[in-house]
């Protein structure tokens, strides 16, 4: 539509600048027109009416000039516009561009104010456990997330597993445990490949969110390792109704970097225990 109302626009124009030229021509061989097409007024009366006629010139050569003006204005401005919304777009894209690294970069500072407030917490708890459902509890919150649990990797036999350590918004009976070997679902694929893994579409029936409302299941997860020196600690679960974002992977790592010493100590313990 927009190109055939451009077309419309120039033959029109075109078409104005032709009936202005014929309209110059027919002002000119007016006086001529008169005397021949009438029997009122001869050659030689032509001339007493030239002031008139003279007026008359005026008038149509001013409003020729102006319908000129008009159009040359009209296509100057056309063309002034489109080099402004092409600036603009320039403008506009290096404004983003500056938005988005301004963004980031204050991504990255309220990232490093949230790790420093939840390190102090998490140093008040002497329990690993219970720092580890702090932890669990901070990122609920900063990330929206409507579950999440915390496996620690373990050795079951000649099996390298991950079992259920601290959970947030977890509905399991007391008497159950949760485990999974290496490979075994995703938590347990997360474990052997270590690797971070951010999902947006969790497969039905794979975790469940129980409230008030009902049972419904969450979209978004996040798997992701705890490591310290290359070694696996355990595996961190997030889900949540909401996507995750990169932002949200770097809290979730940097996070769980803060309780690797202390899970790292944590199995040693209970062992000694038993």
């Amino acid at each position: 539509m927009k190109a055939l109302y451009k077309n419309l626009a120039l033959i029109t124009s075109l078409l104005f600048t032709m009936s202005i030229i014929g309209l110059a021509y027919y002002l000119f061989i007016f006086p001529e027109r008169i005397a021949n097409q009438t029997h009122l007024i001869s050659l030689m009366e032509v001339s007493e009416l030239k002031p008139v006629l003279e007026e008359l010139y005026i008038f149509s050569g001013i409003s020729i000039l102006l319908g000129f003006f008009s159009i040359l204005l009209h296509l100057f401005n056309k063309s002034n516009k489109d080099e402004s919304n092409v600036v603009y777009i320039e403008k506009f894209k290096e404004k983003k561009e500056s938005k988005d690294v301004d963004s980031k970069d204050a991504g990255d500072e309220n990232i490093d104010e949230n790790l420093k407030e939840i390190n102090a917490n998490l140093k008040k708890e002497a329990d690993n456990k219970a720092k580890a459902e702090k932890l669990l509890s901070f990122l609920a919150d900063q990330l929206e997330a409507s579950q999440a649990a915390i496996y620690i990797a373990d050795k079951e036999g000649k099996k390298n597993i991950i079992k259920l350590f601290a959970a947030y918004a977890f509905v399991l009976p007391e008497s159950q445990t949760v485990s999974y070997e290496f490979g075994e679902g995703l938590a347990g694929q997360v474990a052997k490949e270590q690797k971070l893994i951010n999902i947006s579409d969790v497969p039905e029936g794979y975790i469940k969110i129980l409230s008030g409302l009902g049972e419904s299941n969450p979209a978004h997860l996040i798997l992701c390792p705890i490591m310290k020196d290359k070694k696996l600690l355990g595996v961190a679960e997030i889900a949540s109704f909401k996507a995750f974002t990169k932002s949200h992977e770097t809290l979730v790592e940097k996070s769980l970097a803060l309780i690797s010493n202390d899970l790292d100590k944590g199995p040693k313990k209970e062992k000694e225990k038993n």
